[in-house]
């Protein structure tokens, strides 16, 4: 198990045992805590931690470790060729991540599914042109990156979108002059305070192509592996709301505030739609996609009076 482990440190590592996947040290304390699984021979203090879970509720134990956050591999074991007290050998036979939480071979074919939104991983840095922000999606082997972010818009942009892992630049260490830390006398603040209660790392070299090599090392992905970029233009787009305004309506849940979607659509309206209007309000399109969809909106409503 350990040559597993020492190849993909960052992901819990769950091996067949006969009719049980098990797991060891930190990892079976991630069992007992995030999946609800009893430790094997109690808790003792004088001994390694182990859990694990029937073979049937694999799929239930990877629900609950990637809807967590955390990732997972998956070895199996095969039977050698006498039966004997033989040797079993090992090997991976799938990932599962919190963006792509499905393995291979483990859902029937009767099953219905309802794949969740891909989680990126986030990179934050500092850019002559403000803040910068990218998002990479390993499921889609792609990457976003906007930049001249404002330091309020990109606290928004954190606080309302569900994230794999965040990882922050070195050169946000240092404010624009260089002369103090960052967080310090004001600049920076913000943001600083919306880091401090979430987990990151910190990152050095180029902001782009050292987030895509921590990404390869977080997933267990070959150097050659290439990300395609996807980023969308922001010539002539306003800029993203600002966290007060965010807040004021409703678009970021706020205890006392109700939400201006609740308004603005049906009681019924669920899912991707809701989504999809609160990233228009979040980050508004250009002009002209924007008059767009007002056109459509109103074609439709002259058409079907209620």
């Amino acid at each position: 198990m350990l040559q597993f482990k020492s190849k993909f440190p960052r992901e819990v590592l769950l091996c067949r045992v006969g009719d049980f996947y098990e797991a060891i040290g930190i990892d079976a304390c991630m069992l007992v805590e995030y999946a609800g699984l009893n430790p094997f021979g109690g808790l003792r203090s004088d001994s390694i931690p182990r859990a694990g879970c029937p073979v049937v509720n694999l799929r239930q134990t990877l629900d609950d470790l990637t809807r967590n956050g955390y990732s997972v591999c998956i070895v199996e074991e095969v039977q050698g060729p006498t039966q004997a007290r033989s040797r079993k050998d090992r090997f991976i036979s799938g990932h599962a991540h919190p963006g792509s939480p499905y393995v291979y071979g483990l859902v029937g074919v009767d099953h219905d599914l309802e794949f969740p939104e891909p989680m990126p991983v986030i990179g934050i840095s500092r850019s002559a042109r403000g803040y910068c922000m990218v998002l990479v999606l390993e499921t889609m082997k792609t990457y976003s990156l906007e930049d001249g972010l404002t330091e309020e818009s990109l606290v928004t942009k954190l606080r309302t979108c569900q994230y794999h892992h965040l990882y922050l630049h070195t050169s946000l260490r240092q404010n624009s002059s260089g002369t103090c830390r960052w967080g310090e006398y004001g600049e920076g603040g913000l943001l600083w305070a919306e880091c401090t209660i979430r987990n990151f790392e910190w990152f050095e070299s180029d902001p782009l192509k050292g987030l895509l090599l921590k990404v390869k090392e977080l997933y267990g992905l070959d150097d050659g592996v290439a990300f395609r970029n996807v980023s969308v233009c922001t010539e002539n787009r306003p800029h993203p709301l600002h966290l007060g305004t965010a807040t004021q309506i409703g678009a970021i849940q706020t205890e006392g505030i109700p939400s201006l979607l609740k308004v603005l659509l049906p009681g019924n309206c669920t899912g991707l739609p809701v989504l999809y209007i609160r990233d228009l309000l979040l980050n508004p399109p250009t002009y002209e996609v924007a008059a767009t969809i007002q056109g459509v909106l109103m074609s439709f409503i002259l058409n079907n009076p209620i």
